[in-house]
């Protein structure tokens, strides 16, 4: 049974994409510890208090090409029918020149959600729930961070009560 000692960084709470909530989730001296944003005392929890550890995998961050696909083809009939309307000679009041104008808002807005949704990566999460009888702690990271994966794979060979909820993550801790 190995004595706990890691220090990696994981998203306090819920893992949002790109979020200022990211944090130092270490562990030494029989403590488990992390710093929730915007304080600056650390949480602190004694490994004795854990009453079980469960891990889960949540892979609803991954790429939606799906979803990006079908704002780029939106994206693409406002700009082809935007451009075309002012090319003819059509939008000549100004009341179409505003609808024009407000088209144009959502062309953009279409381009840059395809964008977003096509060009980021697949961000496949582990979230760690540390459950004492006070409260329970949230701790997410990703599959692809080794240190991440490391603290997890620790929390499991520790004396510490776990369980995993998705079955397809015993690979990756193990």
């Amino acid at each position: 049974m190995p004595t706990l000692d890691f220090e990696t960084d994981a998203h306090v709470d819920e893992y949002v994409v790109d979020a200022e909530n990211t944090t130092v989730f270490a562990a030494s001296d029989g403590e488990l510890t992390y710093t929730r944003a915007g304080e600056t005392a650390a949480v602190s929890v004694p490994v004795g208090d854990v009453n079980g550890v469960e891990f889960d995998r949540n892979d609803g961050l991954r790429r939606h090409t799906f979803l990006g696909l079908f704002f780029l083809v939106l994206s693409l009939v406002l700009t082809v029918g935007t451009v075309l309307l002012v090319y003819q000679g059509r939008v000549e009041s100004p009341r179409e020149i505003g609808l024009a104008a407000f088209l144009s808002v959502f062309v953009i807005g279409g381009w840059n959600t395809a964008y977003d949704l096509l060009s980021r990566s697949d961000r496949d999460v582990i979230d760690v729930y540390v459950t004492t009888e006070a409260d329970t702690h949230v701790l997410c990271g990703e599959i692809g961070d080794a240190e991440f994966v490391n603290a997890c794979q620790q929390l499991v060979d520790s004396r510490l009560p776990t369980t995993n909820r998705h079955p397809a993550l015993e690979a990756e801790l193990d």
